[in-house]
């Protein structure tokens, strides 16, 4: 085929693609919560903009290892110019959620971000307001984060742990042990690391990381915009870090974790010394800050890509999490 005389074609592909998305609408209701809204809003379905929502949910998820699947886009049109309107709006939002019996938790580091939960239902919601509109968006979560499973009621014994018996490897290279969820239990201890797990794994390791520009005192991320990176050392240590960046509102989330790894059957048990938290909006620093979190442990097993034989390690936080995380070898 001549190249030539495909370009143009490509060309009717793609705007026949865009003119097919769906359009916005007027509702009064959200699907995705079932709560009534305070007055109308627009519902954006487009694909531009739930992924731009997308992204901004994950600047807050991200760095809370939790995933965002499906998202809404609500904007609520803010006709008398008056800030406090859209305040106003967002607010009785928030208080349908309460009548819904939603348990509502706002962020630690962001309180335009909140974690929603009802029924075993997770989400999170961002919400911003201006002078000439209110935006919300939720977004369908596969967790909490760690820091707030220790307030949602179980529906289980008061035994302390939970055992989980259908653990399923995605590897059939590694057998799959029984996994036991730890609720409240002593910090679990292992002086073992494994020899295959060595090296860095994801697409923000090594060489992608630049700490600081002399220029700017930034500390910044080289070629990726949305990006997650583990490197699992040899003499025990470990640095896991993650970027998110969104264009709506305009911001960059970069986060660094430090400490010490080792190994237990079919978990990695991290044991952090350092977490280091920032966060810009329009390139002005806005967060920056140290802490030092609890231990927590990944699940995990090998495998080899089957498009680009990469080798592989799958994780997962949860055992309960639909999906595998995958982080290639770099």
């Amino acid at each position: 085929m001549n190249w030539r005389k495909s370009i143009p074609v490509l060309i009717l592909i793609s705007s026949g693609t865009l003119l097919a998305q769906k359009t916005t609408e007027t509702v009064h209701h959200s699907t995705m919560m079932d709560i009534e809204l305070p007055s109308e809003a627009i519902l954006d379905p487009r694909i531009f903009y739930v992924a731009m929502a997308k992204t901004t949910l994950e600047l807050e998820s991200t760095s809370q290892q939790v995933n965002i699947s499906e998202v809404e886009v609500l904007t609520y049109i803010n006709q008398s110019g008056n800030k406090e309107d859209a305040k106003k709006w967002i607010e009785d939002v928030e208080k349908s959620l309460s009548v819904r019996q939603y348990i509502i938790s706002p962020s630690v580091r962001d309180p335009s971000f909140l974690w929603i939960w009802k029924d075993g239902l997770y989400y999170l919601m961002y919400a911003s307001a201006g002078k000439k509109e209110a935006a919300v968006y939720f977004g369908v979560a596969d967790r909490l984060p760690v820091s707030l499973n220790q307030v949602v009621p179980s529906d289980e014994s008061s035994e302390n742990q939970t055992v989980i018996d259908d653990y399923q490897s995605v590897s059939t290279a590694n057998t799959p042990h029984k996994a036991t969820i730890l609720n409240d239990a002593p910090m679990v201890t292992s002086d073992k690391i494994s020899a295959e797990l060595i090296g860095g794994w994801g697409n923000l390791v090594g060489a992608k990381v630049n700490w600081r520009d002399e220029s700017t005192g930034y500390m910044l991320v080289s070629g990726v915009s949305k990006g997650y990176g583990l490197e699992l050392k040899a003499d025990g240590t470990f640095l896991q870090t993650m970027v998110v960046t969104s264009g709506r509102p305009n911001y960059r989330v970069f986060v660094s974790t430090a400490g010490t790894w080792s190994v237990l059957e079919n978990q990695i048990i991290f044991n952090p010394r350092d977490r280091h938290y920032r966060k810009w909006e329009n390139e002005i620093i806005m967060v920056d800050e140290h802490s030092v979190p609890e231990q927590y442990t990944l699940f995990w097993t090998l495998e080899s890509n089957d498009i680009t034989g990469k080798e592989c390690l799958y994780i997962k936080y949860d055992l309960q999490q639909e999906k595998w995380d995958e982080l290639c070898k770099e």
